[in-house]
């Protein structure tokens, strides 16, 4: 049975701790991905970087002692699939197999800096689903945080972002909506599943995740002897990092402190990705990047901070 679902508590100083790994973890997705598609086409990268990550996933749970549930159980002398498995699958297809692949499609008829800024929408996607299917409160103080945040994300990718929406395809663009919205409703559905041992759920998301990708290589021509080192130390870091050990922590944050605030990774994450460019490809920080940074601080705070109840 599902669990009872009531508001979740405040975040402890831990739950910013785990935060930050997560961004931290997430953001260098993107020089990896950069660097993997020198080489290699994106459906490899992607269907890797899951067969990675389960793998990864498997061995922390069998670690810690834990396995993964049975896949079926006997309800009135017939086999149905377990609830526990149906919650994994579901997020695993949502929130990983759907998003990865739409990304990549859509980036080729898009700007990535609006793809960025889509991923923006992705907090406002979650803490309304949330409210409606997931027992969390939407006060007009989170409203105006997570607008503030918003704004930020613009900030930082600059307004000719915008402007350039208007030519920019508009399948494309839908199509990223739609990829937000899986990850949103992703993150709802881990909020909402029955109890379930983050490893174990973790493990099981990523495997479902990995089997339902495999069969798009099917449509996909590629030269292995094609592919550089560094593309495949890439795509090794890609599945350890921000695909594995990412998904035991997202799942913990999620349980821990709600879905709204695990939302706040899409306002942090395109910092600590510009932050890495220029560390790594010395690409330049405007000035627009720091006021992005203040906007998107204030909007979190204001997220964040607790009602007075005296």
């Amino acid at each position: 049975m599902a669990a009872k679902h009531t508001a979740p508590r405040q975040a402890t100083p831990f739950d910013w701790v785990l935060l930050a790994l997560i961004v931290a973890l997430g953001g260098s997705a993107f020089v990896m991905i950069r660097s993997a598609l020198e080489t290699m086409p994106p459906a490899v990268i992607t269907i890797s970087r899951l067969w990675l990550g389960a793998i990864v996933l498997y061995a922390i749970m069998v670690h810690a002692g834990r396995r993964l549930p049975p896949l079926t159980v006997r309800v009135g002398g017939k086999l149905r699939l377990r609830r526990s498995w149906c919650w994994m699958i579901a997020v695993g297809i949502v929130g990983n197999t759907l998003p990865f692949f739409i990304f990549p499609w859509a980036q080729q008829f898009v700007d990535s800096g609006l793809a960025g800024v889509y991923m923006a929408f992705m907090p406002i996607w979650t803490i309304a689903l949330a409210f409606f299917f997931a027992g969390e409160s939407l006060t007009g103080r989170k409203l105006v945080g997570f607008g503030l945040g918003f704004i930020g994300v613009i900030v930082l990718m600059g307004p000719e972002v915008l402007s350039g929406a208007v030519d920019a395809d508009l399948r494309a663009q839908a199509a990223l909506l739609l990829a937000t919205l899986c990850y949103a409703a992703s993150v709802v559905l881990a909020r909402r599943a029955p109890p379930i041992r983050p490893r174990v759920f973790a493990a099981g998301m990523m495997l479902t995740a990995a089997i339902t990708a495999t069969p798009a290589l099917l449509f996909v021509s590629f030269d292995a002897g094609q592919w550089s080192l560094a593309s495949i130390a890439s795509v090794v870091g890609l599945g350890i990092f921000p695909t594995g050990i990412n998904g035991v922590l997202i799942i913990m944050v999620i349980r821990r402190a709600g879905a709204g605030f695990m939302a706040l990774t899409n306002y942090f994450t395109p910092i600590w990705a510009v932050a890495m460019g220029a560390a790594i490809y010395h690409e330049r920080i405007e000035a627009s990047g720091f006021i992005a940074l203040a906007i998107i601080l204030i909007g979190v705070a204001i997220t964040q901070r607790k009602r007075n109840t005296s």
